[in-house]
């Protein structure tokens, strides 16, 4: 026979007050905090899957901040270019509103009375191109290719230089004294592939008789070697001493290049043929992958590079003119200076502006392009914002599904489990008091 005593009921009501108690905490803990569980040992399963839906709402938050502040980079970029583009181009026939349209106006006068005005036009215009693509955007330039730190555009003596380049630079087209074109090899030296050589004084020298003057040279100390000064025809640079020159066709008249200077020209065209294509890729949620080789895959990330270059222009045409917007406006200010008020136009001088009012609207035709494709990439990330937004909201709904508690589900609990635990306190009052048993045991 099971003995019942008023100390073991006592213990018993102790026991299950505090376990109506911590009921009552974990239903208000819950409702509090809105949460199913709120530890990895309440729920394994379920907290594991909540990891990877926090990690991946996680990587999609970051995605969205980069591919956001892109965006708004993009859109700097779109006010500042569509301002360069009210100035090249021309709009209802009103010629005297754009860069284009003054040139055509300087062109279409014979006497200059408007030239000197009209010149200095085109020096204030071409001034606001270079602020308009040294803008920038949170701190950084938004046209200087993947430096952002450091202006794109300065202008010295009238010449423009992008991140310390003069834009016109050039793989330069050498000729030999008889005006055949000497070839040059991709370091920029004079290729060692021509027959006759020119000397360092009158005439030119066979590259057999030069070789049999060496050879001979060999056997009899006293024979001279012919003192070369550049190899004609595509001849060869290492004949040529230090200081040699070769001749090179600009602007119509015929200058010389040493050695040096062709190496300075041929490294500056280089340079700008990679800032112009410089890139730097950013993660926006498009996959963000490595090949075998290390090397990035470029459909998995977005080139978030803007050159100044790829919408101005850089270089030289065939007939040694600027591609650079800002060049040829120089250098149609120039022409335009060379007639004064009052005179009239020379043939060759307005052959030559006429020829470089066409190039500029060849370099506006080109920029036309680069903006284009530059405000297709702003839709693009414009629709990879909304997809991002998209993904979040469907990973939003996934964790809170999982973790969320429901509300009526967690009110329902909470006042049953403060029920139970006020019937628990309400039972203590009629616990009988120790009886005799208690004393004697």
């Amino acid at each position: 026979m099971i003995r019942a005593t008023t100390g073991g009921v006592l213990r018993g009501y102790r026991r299950n007050l505090m376990s109506s108690f911590i009921g009552l905490n974990k239903a208000r803990e819950t409702m509090l905090t809105q949460r199913t569980f709120n530890s990895y040992a309440e729920d394994p399963a379920a907290a594991a899957k909540a990891f990877k839906l926090r990690k991946a709402r996680m990587g999609v938050e970051t995605h969205y901040d980069i591919c956001d502040d892109t965006f708004h980079k993009y859109q700097v970029a779109y006010n500042s270019l569509q301002g360069i583009d009210e100035v090249l181009d021309t709009k209802n026939g009103e010629c005297m509103n754009t860069l284009s349209g003054t040139t055509l106006k300087m062109l279409n006068d014979p006497t200059g009375d408007a030239r000197e005005q009209l010149t200095k036009v085109l020096d204030q215009m071409s001034e606001s191109l270079i602020q308009n693509m040294n803008q920038k955007y949170a701190g950084n330039f938004v046209f200087a290719g993947a430096d952002g730190h450091n202006v794109p555009f300065k202008i010295e003596n009238n010449k423009l230089y992008y991140r310390g380049v003069p834009v016109d630079a050039e793989k330069p087209v050498l000729f030999d004294a008889d005006g055949a074109q000497v070839k040059l090899n991709a370091n920029g030296e004079v290729d060692p592939a021509g027959d006759n050589i020119l000397l360092a004084g009158a005439g030119t020298i066979s590259k057999a008789d030069y070789d049999a003057a060496v050879a001979n040279q060999a056997t009899d100390p006293t024979a001279k070697v012919p003192d070369v000064m550049q190899a004609a025809g595509g001849g060869i640079a290492t004949f040529g001493p230090a200081g040699s020159e070769y001749y090179i066709i600009q602007d119509d008249s015929v200058k010389t290049m040493t050695q040096p200077e062709i190496d300075k020209a041929t490294t500056d065209a280089e340079k700008l043929k990679y800032l112009a294509g410089e890139k730097y890729f950013v993660d926006i949620g498009l996959g963000f992958q490595e090949n075998e080789d290390g090397q990035l895959i470029e459909s998995s990330g977005y080139n978030a590079s803007l050159s100044g270059l790829s919408f101005l222009g850089y270089g030289l045409d065939e007939d040694g003119d600027p591609k650079n917007v800002y060049s040829i406006v120089q250098k149609l200010k120039e022409i335009g200076a060379r007639v004064h008020e009052g005179e009239n136009w020379t043939g060759a001088d307005y052959d030559e502006f006429k020829a470089l009012v066409g190039k500029l609207e060849n370099a506006s035709s080109n920029f036309k392009t680069e903006f284009t494709n530059m405000a297709a990439g702003t839709t693009k990330l414009q629709n990879n914002l909304k997809l991002l937004e998209e993904e979040f909201d469907s990973l939003q709904e996934q964790y809170s599904n999982l973790e969320d508690v429901d509300a009526a589900d967690a009110i329902t609990s909470l006042i049953w489990a403060q029920y139970c635990y006020n019937a628990a306190l309400k039972v203590g009052n009629s616990v009988l008091s120790e009886s005799l048993m208690d004393y004697l045991s």
